[in-house]
């Protein structure tokens, strides 16, 4: 470990204790390793008691030790001792407090562990008085709640921390895909963080590998540990025998040891082994059967934890020319770094999934259609149509939608690869590193067989896809996908809100947007579009710990709003807190979040009496003064907004569609094509609601796109929302 660094992180530290921090054993028995984690654990209180006097000195006893962002104090003093917080006055006496270490026996070497990581713990906050709040090292409290519910279904099956280094770019490479293809988070530490980062592995909040830093950063993988416990598994600060029961169970967690293990490094091995983590070590260590295992070949570390830790792996490989994994699924491919793009607004494009005979689905086949990646030019603009076809003798039409959502996630798991939207409106990037590494359009059918093999194996039997980039072929092979479309909507009709007592929640989207929850009714579809009541219905029956759960719904609190109180419980469990109540019928009282894969945004205008509603394929001026780009990162990202909502443009046909204010009377501005797609909808709610011309009355930007324009063409045709009330 460099002393130049680790003096520049933490001051003047230089001294017999550091020199024992660091120092290491060539032979290793139980007895060494005892004495080291002794050593070591004496040196690092002695540290931080001699850092806390400093900074005692510096801000004052009464200055309290904090990370940014966490409701947790110091976390493993908070999990462990049920301390919520210390000032430096306090520290200094709870280092005073602590039992020294023995070297005897295997509990002194959890003393030893245990008073190493609440040393390193204080040494960290001091390093926060006055550094950069946002440097690698404490993983905020938010980053945490957005994985926390996937460790717990086991979703991510656990966490790698990686502890020492290894000098080997194309190993470090290797071990990086190993562990993200198994869709597991990393936690790097010691020389690994500046290791992985030179061999070219990118890290941060945003990619499920989180650099904690090195010397007593190390701390921060096992504080990522506890915290998960007391978020989310009911565990109370103090309560020692609840901690260890839950984490043995959640998070999983391996520690991958590499090179000379110093004194400082047996101390935290103990307290890794204190928090059930199992240990993979090149090092002559003695062995113990799920907790410590002597693996020489670094390729083999990684599987040799998870079969000593117990984890189970759901996500199996599949070889790609990129990384592949959930860390990916977050990442966003930017205009400057796209080699090809398809759809959006800007060329043909659809995915459909399809049910077929038997004798007409050849498993595992993956056709292309047109131009390869590589005969295009970077930047190229292309069709692009995604076709799946499955037969299973356990298949139906219902089920059709839900494994069609599904190519979200599953193209979002490439590395450099972006998805949005569904079925028609949908839209794909490649970066031109990923086309660099090698990746193809093939390569997205691949995708899609593994994925929908590997999820709903227990239903199809055969899967194949088509890709699809030939204009000429995707025209052909369209309306048969409309047809589909078409036939899932018509399913739909005569389902009621009020007629059934189970609604759905959608969660597909919190990779996103952590604080947005779809809340699916018969009357209310996703704001993708791609969802509605019998979707996610089939969703439930097929995975009852998938993204679509029943909300048993009870009498409402409000009917006209659309307000339930268990929706409202959902929605507050599912926002981490930050959304208290949602009507479902409203736009101006508690609306629905959104997040960002709405089809269409309905916005109140400016003088308050309409809405105007546009979606993602109008790329003009609205006459609320903003695009559609721009309303869209206004409200998106899991924002309740009222006046403003992301919405499925089907909702728009809907008899709860805004109701409370009045519902499609108050539309008076939509793009012309959207109108027509939604004309006939239109007409015949506005003859419902007592408005046979309604339709007529709806300006487009053909007749204005600015708000005076608006208002006067309102009072032209004299709209029926300036007989109604303001929205405000």
């Amino acid at each position: 470990m460099d002393i130049a660094k680790i003096i520049e992180r933490y001051g003047d530290i230089t001294g017999p204790e550091l020199d024992v921090l660091l120092s290491s054993e060539d032979a290793i028995d139980v007895p060494t390793l005892l004495s080291m984690a002794s050593e070591g654990s004496k040196a690092v209180v002695a540290l931080a008691r001699s850092m806390a006097y400093r900074a005692s000195a510096d801000v004052g006893n009464d200055h309290e030790l904090v990370y940014p962002e966490t409701g947790y104090g110091l976390p493993t003093i908070c999990a462990w001792r049920g301390i919520g917080s210390l000032t430096i006055g306090q520290a200094i006496e709870f280092l005073d407090a602590l039992p020294e270490a023995g070297a005897s026996e295997l509990g002194d070497g959890f003393v030893a562990g245990e008073n190493a990581m609440f040393a390193a713990d204080i040494i960290e906050a001091i390093t926060y008085i006055h550094g950069d709040q946002e440097r690698a090292g404490f993983i905020p409290d938010r980053t945490l709640r957005g994985l926390g519910l996937s460790f717990v279904d086991e979703t991510i099956p656990g966490a790698i921390a990686f502890l020492g280094g290894l000098d080997d770019s194309e190993t470090l490479k290797k071990m990086a895909r190993d562990f993200q293809g198994k869709g597991m988070v990393g936690l790097a530490s010691g020389d690994y963080p500046d290791q992985f980062a030179d061999a070219g592995i990118k890290m941060g909040l945003d990619r499920l590998f989180y650099p904690v830093g090195f010397f007593t950063g190390t701390v921060h993988a096992l504080s990522f540990a506890v915290r998960a416990a007391l978020t989310f598994g009911n565990i109370q600060p103090g309560d020692r025998e609840g901690l260890t029961k839950y984490l043995k169970k959640r998070p999983k967690v391996i520690v991958i040891q590499n090179g000379k293990l110093n004194r400082l490094d047996a101390a935290f091995a103990f307290a890794a082994l204190l928090h059930s983590a199992s240990i993979v070590t090149d090092q002559d260590l003695p062995e113990i059967p799920h907790c410590v295992k002597v693996c020489k070949n670094p390729l083999e570390m990684i599987q040799n934890g998870i079969e000593e830790r117990g984890i189970i792996v759901k996500l199996e490989p599949i070889e790609l020319p990129v990384g592949y994994a959930p860390s990916f699924e977050g990442e966003v491919v930017r205009k400057p770094d796209t080699y090809v793009e398809a759809g959006g607004t800007r060329s043909p494009a659809f995915e459909v999934l399809l049910s077929r005979k038997e004798n007409e689905v050849e498993d595992g086949k993956v056709t292309l259609i047109g131009k390869e990646i590589d005969e295009m030019e970077s930047g190229s603009l292309c069709s692009l149509a995604l076709i799946v076809e499955v037969y299973g003798q356990n298949m139906h039409d219902d089920l059709e939608p839900v494994m069609e959502r599904r190519f979200h996630a599953a193209i979002n798991f490439a590395e450099g690869v972006w998805h949005a939207g569904q079925r028609n409106s949908n839209w794909v990037r490649i970066s031109k590193a990923s086309k660099d590494a090698g990746f193809k359009f093939i390569d997205l059918g691949r995708i899609l067989v593994h994925k929908i093999k590997e999820e709903f194996g227990q239903v199809v039997t055969r899967v194949q896809a088509t890709v699809i980039t030939d204009p000429e072929e995707l025209e052909r092979r369209k309306p048969e996908a409309q047809a589909a479309y078409d036939a899932r909507d018509e399913r739909m009709k005569g389902l009621k809100d009020d007629k059934v007592n189970v609604f759905y929640t959608c969660e597909m989207c919190q990779s996103f947007a952590p604080t947005h929850v779809c809340i699916i009714t018969p009357e209310r579809l996703g704001l993708c579009g791609a969802i509605n009541w019998l979707d996610a219905k089939a969703s439930n029956e097929l995975d009852p710990k998938g993204p679509n759960k029943p909300l048993e719904i009870g009498s409402a609190i409000d009917a006209d709003s659309g307000e339930w109180e268990v929706v409202n419980d959902a929605v507050r469990a599912q926002s981490l807190g930050t959304i208290e109540r949602m009507c479902m019928y409203s736009i101006m009282d508690a609306p629905m979040t959104s997040c960002g894969c709405f089809e269409a945004i309905v916005a109140m205008t400016v003088d308050m009496q309409a809405v105007i509603i546009v979606d993602r394929d109008f790329s003009g001026m609205t006459p609320v003064g903003m695009k559609f780009s721009s309303l869209a990162g206004s409200i998106g990202g899991g924002r309740q907004t009222p006046g403003f909502m992301g919405i499925g443009r089907k909702y728009v046909a809907s008899e709860k569609f805004i109701s409370k204010e009045g519902g499609v009377l108050r539309i008076a501005w939509m793009p012309k094509q959207l109108k027509d797609f939604l004309s006939e909808d239109i007409r015949k709610r506005g003859e419902a609601l007592g408005c046979p011309d309604l339709l007529d009355k709806i300006a487009d930007e053909t007749v204005t796109d600015d708000a005076e324009g608006l208002m006067a063409w309102m009072a032209e045709v004299g709209h029926p929302a300036l007989m109604m009330d303001p929205l405000l």
